[in-house]
């Protein structure tokens, strides 16, 4: 060992336990945070009910636009692809039930800390009840979008079985990657005030490029523009249970996989920044 290698020996040592320190911060954070679920639990429903105060029919607002946003396009494109609409008005209204559910966290994810900021400078909290208050409000929202689901269910009496079970692991990941999702947009969003707006744009064309208005069947020459889409693998283990099928082993593997790389990506950097999010706020 040269003497410049072993005057680099404390310096790394140093960088390894402060790493491992923040990273033992964080998961005191995330612990404590999951302890007080009778917390975030109230807090979130409180913020889908203060949304639609005074209002008759409260959150089912989102349900009525999104059903008729459903049968809208249903109607249309089905003429446009000539499908029949039996069979593409399910699959459009639940990949717009899942779709509303990813793009609303992700874009909302923006503003969870910074939405927060009066409370979290006055109140010693973790932050991770702030995360996970926000994604069981998410999840709040979802269960009412499901009725259109059902409705679609009797309407076309679409066959299902045991494999529609597979739609609680997939909700598992969901719920995984909306949690690693607020620990990263959260922090870069309070520190960059710029970054809610690009991530809104950037979902606004994800949308267009994710087969939900189209089928994946419909392009087959260009199978590898839709397989490089991590959203249409999230879609599709979601999708394909409620209508009667299971996925396929190619769409599980790669949300298990992308789920356990934004999880280490996330823990990292929320390890690393947690410290200044009461300041970024």
């Amino acid at each position: 060992m040269t003497m410049a290698e072993a005057n680099l020996e404390p310096e790394r040592s140093e960088r390894l336990r402060t790493t491992l320190g923040r990273l033992s911060v964080a998961w005191q954070d995330l612990r404590e945070g999951i302890a007080m679920r009778e917390l975030w639990i109230f807090l979130g429903w409180r913020d889908v009910r203060k949304h639609y105060r005074r209002s008759v029919i409260g959150p089912f607002w989102l349900t009525l636009s999104m059903g008729i946003m459903v049968g809208s396009l249903g109607f249309l494109y089905s003429q446009i692809f000539g499908t029949d609409i039996s069979t593409y008005l399910p699959f459009l209204a639940v990949g717009f039930i899942l779709w509303g559910y990813i793009s609303g966290t992700i874009t909302a994810a923006c503003n969870v800390f910074s939405g927060a900021a009066a409370s979290i400078r006055q109140i010693r909290l973790p932050f991770s009840v702030y995360i996970y208050q926000f994604v069981w409000s998410q999840l709040i929202n979802l269960s009412h979008n499901f009725l259109i689901y059902f409705i679609v269910l009797v309407l076309f009496s679409i066959p299902i079985g045991w494999s529609v079970f597979l739609f609680l692991p997939a909700m598992a990941l969901y719920i995984l990657n909306g949690v690693f999702f607020v620990m990263i947009l959260g922090p870069l969003c309070a520190r960059f005030r710029d970054i809610p707006m690009i991530v809104g744009s950037i979902v606004q064309v994800i949308f267009f490029m994710t087969p939900i208005l189209w089928s994946a069947e419909q392009i087959p020459d260009r199978v590898a523009f839709v397989a490089l889409n991590p959203f249409y693998h999230f879609i599709e283990i979601a999708r394909d249970p409620l209508l009667g099928g299971t996925g396929t082993l190619t769409n599980w593997l790669a949300c298990v996989g992308m789920t356990i790389v934004l999880g280490v990506i996330a823990t990292l950097f929320f390890a690393r920044f947690r410290s200044r999010i009461a300041y970024w706020a």
